[in-house]
């Protein structure tokens, strides 16, 4: 039990330092859905590294995500364990395909057309509101382990389960988002989201 404490922990830390790095990685003035075309792929043509360090620490970021669910869904439970590794893994494709597409518009931003630029950078900005889904996965699996006469971990971390699958089914409005804060991956998805 002490070696899984051990790599969940580790995994976990881990996970954050990369996961914030990546972030970090793209600077503060990355475009949003309200970019034109033309400010895309000059952001891309400027910054294109920052992108491919982006999608490289993101690589590192998925995998301590996957070794940390990995290890606690294995603390768990059936069938919690693989409700929560499911969701854990939707999590992880999901910011997978995202540095995925922003990678690809690095490769040859000057030869980007404005508009297909626009379109493709489009795609990954849903991360945010699809990625809800799998969170709200992971907090579903821990649930109903934390109350009832048997529970299995703490009432507060289940509370802090359902504050946080309320918080997450929420944001999923992101979707249906145009500027702003309730933009596809925006300030409700980065802010509000990544910090609870």
């Amino acid at each position: 039990m002490k070696k899984a404490a051990v790599v969940l922990l580790v995994s976990g830390v881990g996970c954050i330092v990369l996961y914030s790095a990546s972030f970090t990685a793209l600077g503060g003035s990355v475009p949003t859905v309200e970019s034109s075309g033309r400010e895309i792929v000059q952001w891309f043509t400027d910054h294109g590294t920052n992108a491919q360090v982006y999608a490289w620490t993101a690589t590192f970021a998925a995998l301590a995500l996957t070794v940390f669910g990995g290890v606690g869904a294995n603390l768990l439970p059936k069938p919690n364990r693989y409700v929560f590794f499911g969701g854990v893994l939707g999590w992880v494709i999901t910011g997978q395909v995202q540095a995925w597409f922003w990678a690809g518009l690095a490769l040859h931003p000057g030869d980007l057309d404005p508009a297909t630029a626009r379109t493709i950078f489009d795609i990954p900005q849903y991360w945010g509101p699809i990625v809800n889904g799998s969170t709200m996965t992971m907090a579903a699996a821990l649930v109903p382990l934390a109350f009832g006469a048997s529970r299995l971990i703490p009432r507060w971390l289940g509370w802090l389960s359902v504050v946080f699958f309320v918080e997450q089914g929420i944001e999923t409005v992101t979707v249906f988002g145009r500027s702003g804060f309730i933009a596809p991956g925006g300030a409700m998805n980065l802010y509000l989201g990544g910090a609870i």
